[in-house]
């Protein structure tokens, strides 16, 4: 390829300029360039340091200038010290707060007392009083590893930004999978001050944070609300690294969620960032808009609650004062649950505690407003005083309210507006308004930042929602007719006693129908049929029309789900080898299934379930005692089917639940939010499932029609896809895996109808025709990814049979292409590449002569001819190929891992895998396996060298080769050697003496001063004093990547 296409000038030279020329960075290449030193090129002293003390300590006297040197050394080392028992994210964190908010010093006062005071590390307030520095090609050296970077952003000398970037013809997850997954194994210490990921092709780029797995890492395609959108490179940098937004998002848009007892790294979407922005601007102008923040429309699933926090982060830290934030819920669940986010994420601060700022009372939210909290979580029914009187307090108060669209109505909302009258209010719905809401835009004002279901499909936010009725598929099933008059019915009856007792006796007809047991009994049977058939799918969730019906359902469910599952034990018995191994896989999750009734409390609920004939105590009595709500959120938790009528379906997010069931009718805004608890985006899922047993989708045309238009139309967008085009995109998908099958060669047809062995052989022809290139390898493994995905949610009647055995064929060509191969650790090189290619000999169906001799080619001395004689009998070279890389890849990393100083082997290794990547031909081919085989053949020769160097084991030989010269005399390679062999047990009896010898800073002392000594005492004269020291640092660093453990 030109090297006007390549990576370096399509890509990184273009983001390079673009930093340069357009966003302001002053922009270095390093690779062969850089000097070492602290008048070098960057002040680095070696390619381990990954902070560049020189713009650091500049930056610190230029923003500190009352910083004595000493003190100036006490903040580096504050900022460079860690923890050996910290996990990388634990450091990572502990230095985003050190850079954020300065680091704390020593300060002697007058009076010979000492404070500490914290010295700013970065200007927030101006950016151009701070070094931005992006470095191409820098040479990052681990304990073991060595890496290049593509490019590397430096604020103050720190290292903030890490990019990642491939070809425009690879796709933009290798550079997760490839490149950033091996940095963190290989050089972790880049990432202890990182901030922002980026990965990109140059027409795509993905944005994320450490320990994030791909599927969080997101786009960023506006630099204003209004955009179009695009994915590149371009658009990320100029949304991200132009300079105050760089500083901006470090600031207020990172935070580290501990929900769960696990840490999370937050970085806001593109969509929280400019929508948070927006309210930015309304709280500026709050005396201009008399106090009318707007509405906050994000929709359900793209992290609404992150967004309250970002804003209400952002608004304590920039703006004057001390505001205090009352976060306004409707519903228990809520207010706990939003309050639980605030305190996860330390908004609340360290050690804050969300009980401490819940109203308890109406009061207590009254005491509470009279002080100055910094947040005060409250329910709005906690406005119960008509004559409170009101407050006007000398600080800002900002009403934070979430679903805004139920909490502006009644006694309770003219309370609060009486109670606080100078407040500033912002609302934030996951649903747009209604054209008849006229009392949240009068309470709230307009819109001031829009994210609609579109978008947040088109950016990733949220996944796609297929829409099923299955209604329409049972026999003789009895629908009411659906009027706005029982939509209204039920969801006052969701509400409180009185209008439960109005909807049995007004509509009493059409819940008769609707909770009749011939139909209730046909629903459960078909949802068990239905979500038995999509077991790998994810959790489900069944709404109900009322708490009985809940238990009722519950009952048949569990009647089938018993009955399915003798059933499937009988066809077990019956079934062939492979077909039984499948079922049985089925049979087990089945058994392992549970299920749970999840529904509030009643007065006399005892005799009411006990009237209907049904338990309720079990039920009340598992979610008493159970945390059934982080079991539920818990994808590998057996929790998988959940019965509701009106509990979880606002405000509840679980990321693997996949399977909404509808046998309720439900109306306007409850009807949007119940559907979008299955949109939330998860690792593997593709989309979400909407079955609809009630025939809703009427109400759900109805609702989107009334959305306003102040959203520019945006609104009426349908959140939902019929599933037959889940069906059309299978067929799709399909239809592109057998076109580049075909293209290389081989017809899926083939490996369909062939049988016994035959099969096997079409199989690994079928693999090998994909990967030939990286390319074809990828785009296969996509196609197969994303059938995986989609036939998730297909149940045995959405496909043909015909479709069905091509998708099996297809993930069979995945499974041998994505499989590994397992090498005894102990197994002779040269046996197990014989192994792999008399494998691939005998899967070209060759006829093996019985007196022919057993192949064992000697790598030592490798006879070429017979290499090429057998390499041309193999028809799937692609995949033998792929099988030697694996084996020698393998056997390079241990011989790594035991001696660093091999780093030539791995060098060579890369090149030649390069070179094949470039161009494959037939001729490539068989040059590429010939290097692999001449590189096994030093391999294996260099495995045995410890042997003929005279020690006893391959550890010995690593600190020889660390302390070998080219200069040494006869004499004193001997000396050398003897001293290698005793250090390394000497080091082995210290650290013997105690356990996790690394955690603590006097065993590691002692371990290090035992290197030091050993070598000043027993090296020969020629090693100085400075090389002494030089050596004891690269074992003391062997030694501690090594020998962690005794």
């Amino acid at each position: 390829m030109s090297y006007d296409y390549s990576e370096n000038m399509l890509v990184q030279e273009s983001a390079g300029n673009l930093l340069r020329d357009e966003l302001g960075w002053d922009v270095q290449f390093a690779y062969h360039t850089e000097t070492f030193g602290a008048d070098g090129t960057f002040g680095r002293e070696s390619a381990r340091e990954i902070l560049l003390r020189r713009y650091f300590r500049a930056a610190l006297g230029q923003l500190n200038p009352w910083l004595t040197d000493a003190q100036m050394d006490e903040a580096q080392e504050t900022l460079e010290r860690r923890l050996s028992t910290a996990s990388l994210l634990e450091v990572n964190e502990e230095k985003y707060f050190l850079i954020r908010d300065g680091i704390p010093v020593t300060v002697k006062k007058r009076s010979g007392e000492t404070e500490t005071k914290r010295a700013a590390v970065i200007d927030f307030h101006d950016a151009e009083n701070n070094s931005f520095l992006a470095i191409k090609e820098l040479r990052i050296h681990g304990d073991i590893y060595r890496r290049r970077t593509d490019i590397v952003g430096f604020v103050n000398g720190i290292p903030l930004l890490f990019v990642e970037l491939k070809k425009t013809t690879v796709d933009v997850q290798s550079a997760y999978d490839d490149n950033y997954t091996d940095y963190l194994d290989t050089i972790p210490h880049l990432f202890y001050y990182n901030a922002f990921v980026m990965l990109s092709n140059g027409t795509e780029a993905k944005v994320g944070t450490l320990g994030s797995p791909f599927a969080f890492f997101h786009e960023w395609k506006r630099l204003a609300e209004k955009d179009a959108g695009s994915v590149a490179l371009a658009t990320m940098l100029r949304g991200i690294c132009r300079k105050e937004n760089f500083l901006d998002l470090f600031e207020n848009f990172i935070l580290y969620d501990h929900s769960a007892g696990q840490t999370a790294k937050i970085l806001a979407r593109n969509h929280q960032y400019l929508g948070v922005n927006e309210a930015m601007k309304a709280y500026a102008d709050r005396t201009l808009n008399g106090g009318r923040l707007g509405v906050f429309w994000h929709t359900q699933g793209s992290g609404k609650s992150y967004s309250m926090l970002f804003f209400a982060k952002k608004v304590r830290r920039k703006m004057a004062g001390t505001p205090t934030f009352v976060v306004l819920t409707d519903r228990e669940e809520l207010n706990r649950q939003i309050s639980d986010t605030f305190a996860s994420c330390g908004v609340l601060g360290r050690d804050g505690k969300a009980a401490q700022f819940i109203a308890t009372s109406g009061d207590d939210l009254a005491a509470k407003l009279r002080g100055n909290p910094s947040f005060i979580f409250t329910l709005i029914q906690k406005f119960n005083r008509s004559d409170a009187a009101p407050i006007y307090p000398a600080h800002d108060v900002i009403i934070m309210s979430d679903e805004a669209h139920r909490s502006q109505y009644g006694i309770f909302a003219e309370n609060m507006m009486r109670m606080l009258p100078t407040a500033a209010r912002i609302g934030f719905t996951g649903t747009p308004l209604l054209s008849h809401d006229a009392i949240t835009a009068r309470t709230f004002g307009g819109y001031v930042s829009v994210y609609d279901f579109k978008r947040a499909v088109e950016d990733g936010a949220t996944v796609p929602l297929y829409y099923e009725n299955r209604g329409e598929r049972i026999v003789d099933l009895q629908n009411p007719e659906i009027t706005d008059e029982i939509l209204d019915a039920i969801e006052r009856a969701d509400l409180d006693a009185e209008g439960q007792e109005r909807l049995a006796a007004e509509f009493a007809k059409e819940i008769h129908l609707l909770t009749a047991e011939p139909r209730l009994r046909s629903i459960a049977r078909d949802f068990v049929r239905h979500y038995s058939d999509l077991w790998t799918s994810g959790k489900a969730m069944f709404v109900c029309l009322n708490k009985v019906t809940c238990v009722r359902m519950y009952d048949y469910v569990q009647e089938y789900w018993q009955e399915a599952i003798r059933d499937l034990a009988a066809r077990v018995k019956s079934a062939t080898q492979q077909e039984a191994q499948e079922l049985k896989r089925r049979l087990a999750w089945m058994r392992e299934t549970e299920m749970a009734v999840v529904i509030s409390p009643d007065q006399n609920e005892l005799r009411t379930f006990q009237a209907w004939g049904l338990k309720i105590r079990p039920h009340r009595a598992k979610m008493m005692k159970r945390a059934l709500d982080k079991e539920f959120k818990d994808a590998g938790n057996p929790l998988r089917v959940v019965f509701v009528c009106a509990m979880w379906l606002t405000g509840f997010d679980v990321r693997c639940l996949s399977c909404l069931y509808l046998d309720k009718p439900l109306k306007a805004h409850t009807l949007m939010q119940t559907i979008a608890r299955a949109n939330r985006v998860n690792e593997g899922k593709s989309n979400g499932l909407i079955v609809d047993y009630v025939g809703i989708v009427k109400a759900l045309r109805k609702a989107l029609a009334d959305y306003t238009a102040d959203a520019g139309g945006a609104g009426g967008a349908d959140p939902t896809v019929d599933k037959a085009l889940l069906v059309a995109r299978i067929i799709e998908t399909v239809e592109q895996a057998r076109a580049l099958l075909a293209a290389h060669g081989f017809d899926l047809s083939d490996l369909i109808a062939a049988a016994d062995f035959q099969k096997l052989a079409r199989l690994q022809e079928g693999a090998d025709a994909v990967c030939g290139t990286v390319e074809d390898r990828k785009t296969f493994s996509t196609y197969a990814a994303t059938l995986n995905r989609l036939m998730r949610y297909a149940d045995r009647d959405d496909v043909t049979a015909e479709l069905r055995r091509q998708y099996e064929a297809i993930a069979a060509i995945y499974g041998q292409l994505s499989a590994r191969r397992r090498h005894s650790d102990h197994l002779d090189l040269r046996i197990a590449i014989d192994h792999i290619i008399s494998a691939h000999v005998v899967m070209d169906g060759a006829s093996l002569e019985a007196e022919e001799e057993s192949r064992r080619f000697d790598i030592s001395a490798i006879d070429f001819d017979l290499l090429r004689r057998e390499f041309a009998r193999v028809r799937t070279k692609n995949l033998l190929l792929r099988d030697l890389e694996e084996l020698i890849q393998q056997k390079l990393d241990r011989m790594m891992y035991s001696n660093p100083q091999r780093i030539d082997y791995y060098e060579r290794y890369r090149e030649i895998i390069e070179a094949y990547n470039a161009e494959q031909d037939r001729a490539t081919i068989e040059k590429t396996f010939m290097e692999l085989m001449d590189l096994a053949g030093n391999l294996s020769c260099e495995e045995q060298r410890y042997v003929r160097e005279g020690f006893a084991s391959d550890e010995e030989l690593s600190l020889y080769d660390m302390l070998f010269r080219d200069d040494l005399k006869k004499g004193e390679i001997k000396r050398v050697k003897e001293v290698a062999a005793t250090l390394l047990r000497k080091v082995k009896e210290k650290i013997a003496e105690t356990s996790h010898w690394t955690d603590k800073e006097r065993t590691r002392a002692q371990v290090d001063n035992l290197i030091r000594d050993t070598l000043w005492e027993e090296l020969p004269e020629c090693y100085d004093d400075a090389s002494v020291a030089s050596y004891g640092q690269k074992v003391y660093a062997y030694v501690y990547t090594r020998y962690k453990v005794a």
